[in-house]
């Protein structure tokens, strides 16, 4: 349901319209907010129902969390900066593509590098169809991203996170597999994420819809939210949850199936059109065209990678 939850005395959720991410506000000292989400016209007006809320203005806020890079959650980072001076804190590889002009070209960096080893890999020294699969991927990237990049400027990030470390009683988890970026925030028994799992339907696995999203780093990432054993799960999309472990380990299960189902069928299947086809077949109908069509190199770069391993 889209609105304003209060989780506890100090966190509160704002589910909002696609296309923007979810935003939430942790109120206290200081009054930080994550995710400050997206709007076309850049209005500071769409945060309103959540300032309304929770008494307090743009003024109040003193520092803005980025779980990623993607610009339909951090577009409105720029806006806010136009009317507070606040800190910008996230990952280390967040900060190169958000404070590129445009962020979209920063973001097309990141995802060429992404699918890199699988040109590499099927056109190894044939450097003019390399270049052309590499033009192809940019122009994909762009067409993906330019919608959600409306109104987007780079922001200056005051500082980075480290893995593991403690502020102001958040533990901060590094959490990739969506992108090479995600974090995780836990207050108590609440984590706050980015895009890796889809709370409006947890029979499917991790999402894993751009190149640089990554299936082996995905199950680590799953691996640390099981330990971490949250009692709520606030994600960039869909719903607040009140979660038990079981949710997270199924999500976990079929993410870890999918892997071994289509390294098998790469290795069983002669034909690119077959592993193509069997790879559809597989995923569940909750998984969306994007994922789809972006699942079939994620799990070629596993297969590349496990090769890799092995020699």
């Amino acid at each position: 349901m889209l609105g304003i939850k209060k989780i506890s005395d100090n966190i509160y959720f704002y589910s909002r319209f696609v296309p923007s991410s979810n935003t939430t506000l942790i109120k206290g000292e200081p009054n930080i907010l994550i995710d400050p989400g997206y709007n076309p016209r850049g209005a500071v007006s769409s945060l309103s129902p959540l300032f309304k809320e929770t008494g307090i203005t743009v003024k109040d806020i003193d520092e803005l969390w980025l779980t990623h890079n993607h610009p339909d959650h951090t577009q409105m980072a720029y806006y806010l900066l136009q009317e507070r001076d606040m800190k910008v804190v996230c990952h280390p590889k967040a900060k190169s593509i958000v404070e590129t002009e445009p962020p979209l070209v920063g973001l097309i960096k990141i995802e060429k590098e992404g699918i890199l080893p699988i040109i590499n890999r099927i056109y190894p020294g044939r450097k003019g169809k390399k270049k052309t699969l590499e033009n192809v991927l940019s122009f994909m990237i762009y067409l993906y991203g330019k919608p959600l990049s409306i109104g987007a400027h780079a922001i200056s990030v005051t500082d980075t996170f480290s893995e593991g470390e403690e502020r102001y009683g958040i533990k901060i988890t590094f959490l990739p597999g969506h992108t090479p970026d995600e974090m995780g925030f836990l207050l108590g028994r609440t984590l706050i994420t980015g895009d890796l799992i889809a709370t409006f339907n947890f029979k499917r696995p991790a999402v894993l819809n751009i190149p640089s999203s990554d299936i082996d780093e995905a199950i680590s990432s799953l691996k640390k939210i099981i330990a971490l054993s949250p009692e709520w799960i606030l994600p960039g999309h869909g719903a607040c949850v009140r979660i038990d472990k079981g949710i997270v380990n199924e999500i976990y299960e079929q993410t870890v199936s999918l892997r071994e189902y289509g390294i098998s069928l790469i290795k069983k299947v002669h034909s690119p059109i077959s592993y193509v086809l069997g790879l559809q077949k597989a995923l569940p109908f909750s998984v969306r065209i994007e994922e789809r069509l972006a699942l079939i190199p994620i799990i070629y770069k596993s297969y590349v990678a496990e090769v890799a391993r092995q020699e």
